[in-house]
């Protein structure tokens, strides 16, 4: 089975994702990739509790994301993952993760950042990371929740077409 979603959002695990995506996704199991977060038991502890007791979810470093989505977890479920930058991403597909599209959703202002979307702030790093995603062929969506038209991500930066 596939990755259900890819998900860009800094928030990780929030209502919109337990809510609004699973619904639609349906996916087994809710998968949070960030070094981060995985290793701090209080954080983990936090993303964890805004999951509901009937799917399965995991918050797992990097190198532990790559060894399951490559040791076969795709096959026996259909997996939501989120990562909270473009520079995550990256980092999984060079490391082999199959990744066909990308939701992009919470990536809020910060001090260098500038808006592409309502919801979408990037800095020079988020851009040149993103080129890398589409020069992959990598399709790049911005939508926060499933009713919203989807944006357009690589358009909105300007990249070259492909």
């Amino acid at each position: 089975m596939p990755l259900v979603q890819v998900r860009i959002d800094d928030r990780l695990i929030h209502g919109q994702v337990v809510v609004g995506w699973r619904h639609v996704l349906d996916p087994q199991r809710i998968m949070l990739c960030s070094d981060e977060v995985a290793n701090s038991d209080w954080q983990k502890t936090i993303y964890m509790s805004a999951v509901t007791n009937d799917i399965a979810a995991s918050v797992l470093t990097l190198q532990e994301t790559i060894a399951e989505l490559r040791g076969g977890l795709l096959e026996r479920e259909r997996v939501l993952l989120l990562v909270d930058s473009p520079r995550m991403l990256v980092n999984l597909v060079d490391a082999g993760v199959p990744i066909s599209e990308v939701n992009v959703d919470g990536m809020h202002f910060r001090a260098g950042k500038n808006q592409i979307a309502p919801f979408i702030f990037v800095d020079e790093e988020d851009i040149s990371n993103f080129r890398l995603l589409y020069e992959r062929g990598i399709k790049l969506e911005g939508r926060d929740v499933p009713t919203r038209t989807p944006i357009d991500i690589a358009r909105s930066l300007r990249f070259e077409p492909m």
